[in-house]
């Protein structure tokens, strides 16, 4: 039986972290131990914790001094992290029992670094909001992915997912052998980039279908809004692994992050657009369409969008 360490970024997660942990000690076919880290919460999140750990062994909390992020969270988690495997889980979301098992072997039978399994959204009352992330008929099977096949699944394109919101399961040998941890500077998307760490020194990534992962969609969570800071830090990471990466990656990555960064750019300004003009600076909004004309198609897409959730409320 493999072991396995489910590592948990917690800040202010008094509410849910609870149910978050028993769903990474109740796996099943996999020795699992959980590492919460607790981000200088500002609830009772650490007194929690702490009552928590002295009852459970296979649970460790560590505790930041400050606020770091989630990134910093998941560092501190991995720090502290044994076994095998490491899984990652958000402290409001839960797993399926066989989730790391299934995972694990999937990733044995393909020799795999890393696995990326499918998620099912689910409301704060535990049912699903639609079908899984990954639709059956465009993954029907488990798939490996280069770096460039990565990066051209995660385009940041309307309507299209992204794979880099899949919560993976690291080799922690392979996190080890390479100094690998995450970017402290990413608010958002910080999942995504420590796997293209991975796949740039030489990491072998497969895609699963099964969707037992649930990621809840809550009102106010980081993930739900586009931030226009959380973009720029996504932008500069990509530009500073790309300068750092330039001798591993080939022409066709290369160009998928170009294509990447022009496209959260254009998230960036249709997001300070929509906020320029809900603060009624109709110059401030008119600069940056003329700086930036490409994003005409998606500011009238969340314009009209947004017209229509006034009409209907």
């Amino acid at each position: 039986m493999s072991d396995a360490t489910v590592i948990v970024a917690a800040w202010n997660a008094e509410a849910t972290v609870a149910r978050s942990i028993a769903s990474g000690l109740s796996q099943t076919g996999a020795c699992a131990h959980v590492v919460v880290a607790n981000d200088a919460s500002t609830d009772g999140t650490a007194a929690l914790l702490e009552r928590m750990a002295a009852e459970e062994p296979r649970l460790t909390a560590v505790h930041l001094a400050e606020n770091g992020g989630p990134g910093a969270a998941r560092n501190a988690a991995l720090d502290a992290a044994s076994g095998d495997w490491v899984a990652v889980l958000d402290a409001d979301d839960t797993m399926r029992p066989e989730r790391l098992a299934d995972m694990i072997a999937l990733a044995e039978a393909e020799g795999a670094d890393l696995v990326l399994g499918n998620v099912l959204r689910v409301d704060e009352a535990g049912s699903a909001l639609g079908g899984p992330f990954l639709e059956e008929a465009d993954w029907p099977a488990p798939r490996a992915l280069d770096l460039a096949a990565f990066v051209a699944g995660n385009q940041a394109r309307p309507g299209v997912p992204s794979l880099g919101y899949l919560k993976p399961l690291f080799r922690r040998a392979f996190l080890e052998a390479h100094g690998l941890r995450y970017d402290p500077s990413l608010r958002n998307g910080e999942d995504c980039h420590l796997v293209f760490e991975c796949l740039a020194a030489g990491g072998r990534l497969v895609v699963s279908p099964a969707a037992d992962y649930f990621y809840t969609v809550r009102g106010g969570s980081i993930s739900s809004r586009a931030n226009p800071a959380h973009m720029e830090a996504l932008i500069a990471a990509g530009e500073r692994f790309l300068a750092r990466e330039t001798d591993r990656i080939d022409p066709a990555a290369r160009a998928g992050f170009e294509s990447r960064h022009a496209a959260l750019t254009d998230l960036m300004t249709t997001e300070q657009v929509m906020r320029a003009l809900k603060g009624r600076r109709i110059g401030e909004a008119a600069r940056l369409v003329w700086h930036r004309p490409r994003i005409w198609r998606r500011l009238a897409r969340q314009l009209s969008e947004g017209a229509k959730k006034r009409a209907g409320a």
